[in-house]
């Protein structure tokens, strides 16, 4: 921000702190008025997103009587965040695109529609893939007197906790990308402190999915994947700048 103010006032266009306050409260009332009517939008339509996402159990059970409710309010608040995140994001875009330098601006002109990508792809990869398997695998340990109860409220926050995460954790290698393209992160660092990462990846799964090991290591693994290839972009990265000069 101060960065923005002092090459403002070098333009002769400078801003004081106040008009600096108005501009963000503007643009955070903006983002919050968009996302409270995405949350509208989505809570009338949560009853489709709710029959959609208990495809997989078919027939589930509510426990008390608001907890369908809370379900359904629960799924507009997701859909909401994601159908609002364009502007709020436009709008952080808009507060901090004057202070950038231009190769800034181009990394986040070029960075946020590919994070948006990664982690749509990420969602959709837990969904169709890493869902179905982790639902089997506990719904296998069943007997013929011990058949399975599950409440609707549980099986949401079940998916939500397992789905969501993988949408952050897709946007590794990106982060990667850009970090070893400002000269920050080198393959090297990458490769020497693997075993370091490797253990901050089991426990970051263990913090993001539901409390099994079985959810954690389903996450684990492709984190794991994804740090091996974001050390061969690195690497393409890094390839690509010292090519000039040989």
């Amino acid at each position: 921000m101060f960065k923005r103010q002092r090459r403002a006032q070098s333009d002769g266009e400078g801003m004081t702190l106040v008009e600096h306050l108005a501009e963000l409260r503007r643009r955070i009332i903006v983002s919050a008025l968009t996302l409270i009517v995405a949350v509208v939008v989505g809570f009338y339509y949560s009853s489709p997103l709710v029959e959609f996402f208990t495809r997989l159990p078919g027939e589930l059970v509510y426990l008390y009587p608001g907890e369908a409710f809370f379900v359904h309010l629960e799924v507009a608040l997701v859909v909401g965040i994601v159908l609002s995140s364009p502007v709020i994001l436009y709008q952080v875009i808009q507060f901090v695109v004057p202070g950038l330098l231009e190769r800034e601006k181009r990394v986040l002109y070029l960075g946020l529609p590919l994070a948006l990508v990664m982690f749509m792809v990420g969602v959709v990869f837990a969904y169709q893939v890493i869902l179905p398997l982790a639902y089997r695998f506990f719904l296998g340990f069943g007997t013929e007197s011990l058949a399975p109860m599950i409440s609707i409220g549980n099986y949401v926050s079940f998916v939500l906790r397992l789905v969501l995460p993988f949408g952050l954790v897709f946007q590794l290698p990106l982060v990667v990308l850009i970090l070893t393209g400002t000269g920050i992160l080198t393959p090297n660092t990458l490769i020497r402190y693997r075993k370091y990462i490797i253990l901050v990846i089991f426990i970051g799964a263990a913090v993001m999915t539901p409390p099994d090991v079985i959810s954690q290591a389903l996450m684990a693994l492709p984190m794991l994947v994804l740090y091996e290839v974001s050390i061969l972009l690195a690497k393409l990265v890094v390839r690509k700048k010292q090519a000039p000069q040989a």
